[in-house]
């Protein structure tokens, strides 16, 4: 959900947005309304417990350490399950931004395994975006999580972005 809000920002308000770097972002789709439905009822109903039972386990690549879905694992069971259901209701309204307005250099960070925001949507996003200065960059054996399964190569990338729009 961050990445649609700073994409929204870079999209309208490039005097106060310099640069963005969206991580793992979510190209807003009816696709994803069912899904999001079901979790909220799930949550609703059941609490955080089944989300930190299944989301640890498919939203990572498959490759994860363990100690990975384990943190995302507490994660999950530490939000507020009306906030969870909050975000949720977020994603299932929300619309795309105005990519083409995006006229700041953009960074996109993607996980080769991403299930949540699959590839094709950040190829999506990527390809209307109106800036001259924007990267794709794919983690390969990554999912969802790219900052808990692979933080160092995350930061890496973000340094490399800072240091080339300079």
């Amino acid at each position: 959900m961050d990445s649609i809000v700073a994409a929204n920002l870079a999209a309208e308000r490039s005097d106060r947005v310099v640069a963005a770097v969206l991580i793992g972002p979510v190209y807003p789709s009816d696709s994803a309304v069912p899904i999001f439905e079901k979790r909220i009822q799930q949550v609703e109903r059941e609490g955080m417990q089944p989300m930190a039972d299944t989301v640890p386990y498919a939203a990572p690549a498959k490759g994860a350490s363990p100690m990975a879905r384990a943190f995302i694992r507490e994660l999950l069971l530490g939000q507020d399950a009306a906030g969870y259901c909050s975000n949720c209701r977020v994603i299932i309204n929300a619309k795309p931004p105005a990519y083409s307005k995006i006229s700041v250099p953009i960074l996109i960070v993607a996980g080769e395994e991403d299930n949540s925001a699959p590839l094709a949507g950040c190829q999506q996003m990527f390809d209307e975006m109106g800036t001259s200065e924007k990267k794709l960059e794919v983690m390969k054996g990554v999912g969802h999580w790219q900052c808990v399964e692979a933080f160092e190569q995350v930061e890496k990338l973000i340094l490399s972005f800072y240091h080339e729009i300079q």
